[in-house]
């Protein structure tokens, strides 16, 4: 009898846990403008620098507190291509590379590649609205080309 009520205890602390697991937000969840996801191919050529459209944008309150951009892509490259961020539609800059794989066409093997930002208020930060634009370009021939394949762009206040 001893035992039973031992185990019935242990399953109630469990479903508790369980239900509060459930029903508890994550810490890295992230809002609709704060996150960016694109299936289809995207092809990109020229020197370094210039927009590639995709962007992300979270609100800052009146203490500007740093910020973590993350990208992750799939990537074919005819050269070595610079890969930046453009925070609050300002220069081009936070440098990362992708080394030179296949001939950007599409066919064959993508090349993966992750990228991680931490965006401190001294960068450009403001209260309120603040944007994050992917930028980037070749580092040698204009004629170049990079094709991003499946990625996804998000962003989110570091705490």
């Amino acid at each position: 009898m001893k035992t039973l009520s031992i185990m019935s205890q242990a399953i109630l602390c469990l479903a508790i846990v369980c239900l509060a697991m459930v029903f508890t937000p994550t810490a890295s969840a992230v809002g609709v403008k704060e996150l960016v996801r694109v299936s289809q191919n995207q092809l990109f050529q020229g020197r370094c620098c210039f927009s590639w459209v995709e962007k992300v944008q979270v609100t800052e309150k009146e203490t500007v507190e740093p910020v973590i951009v993350n990208w992750s892509t799939d990537y074919q490259a005819t050269s070595t291509f610079l890969a930046g961020i453009q925070v609050n539609d300002g220069p081009c800059t936070f440098f990362s590379w992708f080394q030179p794989f296949r001939l950007a066409d599409g066919v064959g093997d993508f090349d993966s590649h992750y990228f991680q930002w931490v965006i401190l208020p001294s960068d450009g930060l403001v209260p309120g609205k603040n944007t994050f634009t992917l930028c980037g370009g070749a580092i040698g021939s204009p004629t170049a080309k990079i094709l991003l394949g499946a990625n996804t762009l998000s962003v989110r206040i570091a705490r």
